[in-house]
Parts: C-alpha cells; sequence; structure tokens
C-alpha cells in the first residue's frame, strides 16, 4: 500500500497492484483496475518512489525469509 493525500487533505492509501496509470493534470490523477480514480497532491515521481519502495521492502522481507 501507498499513501496519497488528495487534493482536500484527506489522507488514502492504495494497493499498487491496482493502479492502473497515473496522469499529471496538473494535479495527479491515479487511476484504478476497477475504474475508480483519485485526484492526488502528491507528483507521479513521489508516487513511483513509493511504489519503488514497496517493492523494494517485499523483496528484502524475501531474502531475510530465506536466510532463515
Amino acid at each position: 500500500m501507498i499513501r496519497l493525500e488528495r487534493l482536500n487533505g484527506e489522507v488514502l492509501y492504495l494497493n499498487v497492484f491496482q493502479i492502473l496509470f497515473l496522469e499529471s493534470i496538473p494535479e495527479t490523477k491515479v487511476k484504478l483496475a476497477n475504474g475508480d480514480f483519485y485526484l492526488v497532491k502528491d507528483s507521479i515521481d513521489s508516487i513511483n518512489r513509493q511504489i519503488q519502495q514497496f517493492f523494494h521492502a517485499c523483496l528484502s522481507a524475501d531474502k531475510s525469509q530465506d536466510s532463515e
């Protein structure tokens, strides 16, 4: 899950596997697989960093389990 902030300041947590695309219009539009979309304050670069950190954490956890 990644943490995003909607335009009204509300915090939103999204499943990264549901994100289809991101669009900058100038706020960021996050389109989900179910057809919903959210307009958020976060930049596309910020969202991409969070997604990378999420996958890095998943892979790091998997490696630590292999060593046990």
